[in-house]
C-alpha cells in the first residue's frame, strides 16, 4: 500500500471547502501576488503547492505548513512559517521551524482553516496499460503499429463491419487532424460513437491544471452538463504516458469523480518530444441503465482510443508547425524575398552559420544628423521610414537581404542564405536603382527639408560567416568578418573621393566591363591593413562618360608614377568641362599637394577615418 492521507479543509463556518489525496508532500499556504485564489494547487517540483487563503488573510503565512506521507498511519508536519505558530489539536503548538509526526487520523488549525488528516488507499493497479508506450506524432511507422492492427483482425468478439465502421470514423478524426481546427469534437465524438461510451473529451494540460477543450456527453445522462474526468486517472496517464483503461476499484473521495463510473479508458496525447500534453478521456456511467449491459471496456477498445488521441496529436503538431511557419514567414519576410522566405521555410537548414561568397552593401543618408536636428523628431522618422522603404525596395528587388538598419544606414547582402552566382552584379544592379529613385526622393521631401539630400554607397564581395548573429530571442541573420567591415569603411570612403557609389576591386573583378567604372586609385582605411583598390560605379547616363574615365584614370596612372603636372593638366580639364566630379577634383589636390611637398608623397591613400 501506497503512504498517502487524505486532507479535508474546514472553513470557519464549518463548511468542507477543499478534499485532496497526497501521495508525496503538500506545501500550504495562502496565496502568493500573481498566484490563482485559495484551493488552487499546483505541482512544483516535486511536491503540492496548495493556497487554503487569500492574499489579504495575515493569519496564514505565505509558506506556513507542509504535510507529507510517512507510512499508511503517520503524516510528518513542519512549519515553514518564519512568526506563525501551528495549533494541534491536544498538543502543543507546532513553532516555526519545527516538524513533528502525527498519526493518522490528526487536526491542525491554521489561520481561520481547520485542517483534517484522515487515511485513504490509494491502488496501484487498478488499471490496465497497453503493453507498448504510446508513439509520438510523426514517429508511426505505419497505420498497423499505432491501432495495433494485428490485434484488431485475430479478435474473434470484433464484428467486421463494426471494424469498417470504427475505422471510418478514426480515418475521419486523422483528416480532420490533417486539415481543420475541429478534431477536438470529432474525437471526443467518434470516441463516444466508436467505443460506446456515454462521456468522451479531450483534456489537454496548461502547466498542471487539465483543461477542458471537447466534450461529448450522451443523451439523458442525470446531472452532467459538463465532461467530467478522474483527475487522478489523468495524472496516472501523464504518469505512465500509456492508455488506460478497465473498471476503476478506486475510493469514493470527492476529488475522483469516479463514483457513477462502470469502466474508464484514458489516452494520453504526445508532442513531438514524447511529453504527455493531454489526453483523451471517456467512461460509460452507472446512472444510465443501458450502460450496465455492454461490458468491459475491451483491449481493441483501448486502441482505438489511442488512436484517435494519436489523431489529435498530430493535429496539434500540424497547428505548432503552422503556428511556427507563419511566425517564421512574418519574421523571414521583413529580411528576405517572398521567394526566399518560402525557401528558408522548407530548407531551415540554410539559416545555420557557414562560410559563404557574399557582396555586402552599405547605404548611408548623407547630412543626416544636420537636417534632423533641424526637421525634430517627428518629421525626422518620417523621413528615414521614407527614404530606408524606398531603398529597401530596391534590395528586395534584385533578391536581396535586408541586414539591418543602423541609424541612417541601410545594410544589404547578396549570396546568402541561398548561393548566388551573380551576387555582385545583383548588389550593382539595387544600388544604381537607389540612385536612380533618390531625384523623386528629394524632390518630395525637399518642401520639408528645405534642401536637397544625397545618399553615400559602398559595396564590397568576399568571404564572411553568415548566420544568426542575435540570439534566441531576437532573430537577426546577417554576416560577420573582415569583408563586412571593408563594405562599411567603403561606404564611408565615398565622402572622401566625393562620389556616390564606390565598390572594391574584388567587387569589379565579379562584374567584368557590364558596368560604366572607373579606377579611383588605393587606399588604406581605418582598422584594415592591406591597402585596397577602388572603383566608382556610375549610372549609363552619365555625360561624356568615355572621355571622363579615359582621361582620369590617364591621369590616375600618372599621379601613382610620381608625375604629378602631367597628371594635374589632365585632371583640370576634367574639371573645366565637369565641375561636378567628386574624384577628379580630389585627386587635382593630391596631386599639387605633391608638387608641393614630394618628398611626402605616397600613392596609397590613407583615410584615417571611418
Amino acid at each position: 500500500m501506497t503512504a498517502a492521507f487524505q486532507l479535508r479543509v474546514i472553513d470557519e463556518e464549518r463548511r468542507p471547502v477543499f478534499t485532496g489525496d497526497y501521495t508525496k508532500r503538500v506545501e500550504i499556504g495562502r496565496q502568493d501576488r500573481g498566484e490563482s485564489g485559495p484551493f488552487s494547487q499546483r505541482l512544483v517540483g516535486d511536491h503540492w503547492r496548495l493556497v487554503i487563503a487569500p492574499l489579504t488573510e495575515d493569519t496564514v503565512s505565505r509558506h506556513h505548513l507542509s504535510l507529507e506521507p510517512v507510512s499508511e498511519n503517520r503524516v510528518r508536519v513542519r512549519n515553514d512559517s518564519k512568526t506563525l505558530a501551528i495549533r494541534l489539536g491536544g498538543l502543543e503548538d507546532l513553532r516555526p521551524g519545527e516538524s513533528i509526526e502525527l498519526p493518522i487520523p490528526s487536526q491542525i488549525l491554521l489561520g481561520k482553516k481547520l485542517l483534517r488528516i484522515v487515511a485513504v488507499e490509494i491502488p496501484t493497479g487498478d488499471l490496465n496499460e497497453l503493453p507498448e508506450p504510446t508513439v509520438p506524432p510523426g514517429a508511426f511507422e505505419n497505420l498497423a503499429t499505432q491501432v495495433g492492427a494485428m490485434n484488431l483482425l485475430e479478435s474473434r468478439s470484433t464484428d467486421p463491419a463494426a471494424m469498417i465502421r470504427w475505422l471510418r470514423a478514426a480515418m475521419e478524426v486523422l483528416q480532420a487532424a490533417a486539415t481543420s481546427s475541429d478534431f477536438f469534437d470529432k474525437a471526443a465524438q467518434a470516441a463516444a460513437e466508436m467505443v460506446g461510451l456515454d462521456s468522451a473529451s479531450v483534456w489537454l494540460l496548461k502547466g498542471d491544471r487539465w483543461v477542458l477543450q471537447a466534450q461529448e456527453v450522451a443523451p439523458g445522462l442525470p446531472g452532467v452538463n459538463q465532461a467530467s474526468a478522474s483527475k487522478r486517472v489523468l495524472d496516472k496517464v501523464r504518469q505512465r504516458a500509456k492508455t488506460l483503461w478497465d473498471r476503476p476499484e478506486i475510493s469514493n473521495s470527492a476529488t475522483h469523480s469516479l463514483d457513477s463510473v462502470a469502466a474508464v479508458v484514458a489516452a494520453p496525447i504526445l508532442n513531438r518530444q514524447g511529453e504527455v500534453i493531454g489526453a483523451l478521456y471517456g467512461d460509460r456511467s452507472l446512472l444510465i441503465p443501458a450502460s450496465r449491459n455492454r461490458g468491459e471496456i475491451t483491449e481493441v477498445q483501448a486502441r482505438l482510443v489511442e488512436l484517435l488521441a494519436g489523431g489529435i496529436a498530430a493535429g496539434l503538431e500540424r497547428l505548432r508547425h503552422e503556428q511556427a511557419v507563419v511566425a517564421a514567414r512574418v519574421q523571414f519576410e521583413q529580411f528576405f524575398t517572398p521567394d526566399l522566405a518560402r525557401q528558408l521555410e522548407r530548407q531551415p537548414d540554410l539559416l545555420k552559420g557557414r562560410e559563404s561568397e557574399v557582396t555586402l552593401l552599405f547605404c548611408d543618408i548623407r547630412g543626416f544628423s544636420r537636417i534632423s536636428e533641424r526637421l525634430g523628431p517627428a518629421w525626422t522618422v518620417d523621413w528615414i521610414n521614407d527614404v530606408m522603404g524606398v531603398l529597401s525596395d530596391s534590395v528586395l528587388d534584385h533578391q536581396g537581404v535586408l541586414v539591418d538598419y543602423i541609424g541612417d544606414e541601410l545594410m544589404a547582402m547578396w549570396g546568402a542564405p541561398s548561393e548566388q552566382p551573380d551576387h555582385a552584379t545583383l548588389a550593382c544592379q539595387a544600388a544604381l536603382e537607389m540612385l536612380a529613385k533618390l531625384p523623386d526622393l528629394a524632390a518630395k521631401w525637399k518642401p520639408i527639408l528645405e534642401e536637397d539630400f544625397d545618399v553615400g554607397i559602398g559595396i564590397n564581395t568576399g568571404t564572411a560567416r553568415v548566420g544568426n548573429t542575435g540570439t534566441a530571442r531576437k532573430f537577426k541573420y546577417g554576416p560577420l568578418g573582415n569583408t563586412v567591415n571593408l563594405a562599411s569603411r567603403v561606404q564611408g570612403v565615398t565622402k572622401h573621393f566625393k562620389a556616390r557609389l564606390i565598390i572594391t576591386g574584388q567587387t569589379r573583378a565579379q562584374i567584368g566591363e557590364s558596368f560604366d567604372a572607373r579606377r579611383l586609385g588605393k587606399v588604406r582605411v581605418v582598422n584594415i591593413a592591406e591597402p585596397v583598390e577602388l572603383y566608382e560605379l556610375v549610372p549609363g547616363d552619365h555625360p561624356d562618360w568615355a572621355t571622363v574615365r579615359q582621361n582620369y584614370e590617364e591621369a590616375l596612372d600618372h599621379f601613382e608614377a610620381a608625375r604629378f603636372r602631367p597628371a594635374a593638366r589632365l585632371l583640370a580639364n576634367i574639371q573645366v568641362n565637369h565641375p561636378n566630379d567628386g574624384p577628379s577634383l580630389i585627386l587635382l589636390s593630391r596631386a599639387i599637394n605633391a608638387l608641393c611637398e614630394p618628398e611626402r608623397f605616397e600613392p596609397v591613400w590613407t583615410i584615417g577615418t571611418k
